[in-house]
């Protein structure tokens, strides 16, 4: 946890590219300023090197690596990088499905 100058607390959000899966540039966000699990943000991605869809992960957030390589590992994402299903929609297929998560 970080402190911004005007002494608002910071928290570390990671970003993964929903084209090919790679790590990508990680940003603070201002506390309270939060995304919805999973979040979905428009950045550049070093690897396909184009802007892409990249899927937020905080340490302490409802949405972590593992749900976004589940999503990532069972096509929950287009070639553009959209979601093709809602996080909640699809998990609850996989587990019906029994497939690993």
């Amino acid at each position: 946890m970080r402190v911004s100058k005007d002494g608002r607390k910071l928290s570390l959000s990671n970003f993964y590219c929903t084209c090919c899966g790679n790590k990508g540039i990680p940003i603070f966000r201002k506390a309270g300023g939060e995304r919805e699990p999973g979040h979905l943000k428009k950045m550049y991605c070093l690897t396909c090197k184009k802007e892409t869809n990249m899927a937020e992960i905080r340490s302490f957030g409802k949405y972590n690596l593992e749900d976004f390589w589940t999503e990532f590992s069972h096509g929950n994402f287009t070639k553009e990088g959209k979601r093709k299903e809602p996080w909640n929609i699809f998990v609850t297929k996989v587990r019906q499905r029994g497939d690993d998560i």
